[in-house]
């Protein structure tokens, strides 16, 4: 019977996954990338090539500039806000209080958010920013205000409190990761430095954090690329309003895309947004696994 070279066998086993990745991964991309060089007509379903028009319009356009800035902040306060209220929860619950059962049920209620969708928890969180809403009651009996605040109808806020509901729901994703993470690391490093006259942020701050920098890079380097790319909650919560100070870079390319039908204005933002966060994320893994073993990040993604 005939066999097939060791190299071949494995190739054949993830030639499927491959696959996989070209039709729902690459052929997209390369069909957005040739798009961005052509100018269609909807009524004639007819297309011109126009080269490198479409970029040139994108850096003369304060849109794009205003848009790129806000997905900046959004995905950056996002990303922090995820990490530490994520590391907070798990340092709490990895904690000895309470009985286990306890511990255990807090953790699937800190896990909560993390079922919702977007969609669901814009809906949500638009009722509790409602002028009538729990939270503005919670804030006036408190009286850290005088009148309701327009979470959302405030160019100052609206953006922050979109913030606020991403953190929300997503920081389960931080929490998940760290709890595995530190359960991961023996207890014999803590009990040895507590020996040696170390405290608490001693011990978490030259033990733990460095057993956990695997973790946090890959965690991290998945969320601002999921992060940068939000567009229901925006869609949902605000339309890009008001004054367009929640109009973010995935919401701007839905509108000119699809909603101006501008495809290849639309798919050059595409194209640009790729690329950075690419050029990003590759710059963001170099600079921070520093110390950290390319296998352990690898493992931890």
């Amino acid at each position: 019977m005939l066999r097939a070279p060791r190299n071949l066998a494995g190739y054949l086993f993830i030639a499927p996954a491959f696959l996989f990745l070209a039709l729902v991964v690459a052929i997209p991309i390369f069909t957005t990338f040739e798009l961005s060089f052509q100018e269609l007509d909807v009524r004639t379903k007819t297309s011109e090539f126009v080269g490198w028009a479409n970029y040139l319009k994108l850096t003369e356009d304060r849109l794009f500039w205003w848009s790129f800035l806000n997905s900046l902040i959004f995905a950056l306060a996002s990303t922090i806000g995820h990490a530490a209220v994520g590391l907070i929860c798990a340092l709490l619950l990895t904690a000895k209080w309470g009985t286990p059962r306890i511990r255990n049920i807090v953790r699937g209620l800190l896990i909560l958010p993390w079922l919702f969708s977007l969609a669901a928890a814009g809906l949500i969180w638009g009722l509790l920013y409602q002028s009538s809403g729990p939270v503005n009651y919670l804030l006036l009996s408190t009286g850290l205000v005088s009148s309701p605040v327009d979470f959302l109808g405030d160019p100052q806020l609206a953006l922050w409190s979109l913030i606020f509901i991403n953190v929300w729901k997503a920081y389960p994703f931080y929490f998940v990761m760290i709890l595995a993470g530190l359960q991961s690391i023996p207890e014999e490093l803590g009990q040895a430095a507590e020996i040696d006259g170390a405290n608490a942020w001693q011990r978490f701050w030259h033990v733990t954090l460095p057993m956990l920098k695997p973790v946090l890079i890959a965690s991290t380097a998945i969320d601002m690329i999921t992060t940068v790319t939000t567009f229901d909650l925006v869609k949902i919560m605000t339309n890009g309003g008001p004054l367009r100070s929640t109009q973010t870079l995935a919401f701007y390319i839905w509108q000119a895309g699809f909603r101006d039908v501008n495809f290849g204005f639309g798919a050059a933002m595409s194209v640009v947004m790729l690329v950075t966060l690419v050029i990003a994320t590759l710059l963001y893994l170099r600079v921070a696994r520093g110390g950290t073993s390319d296998e352990n990040v690898a493992a931890a993604l």
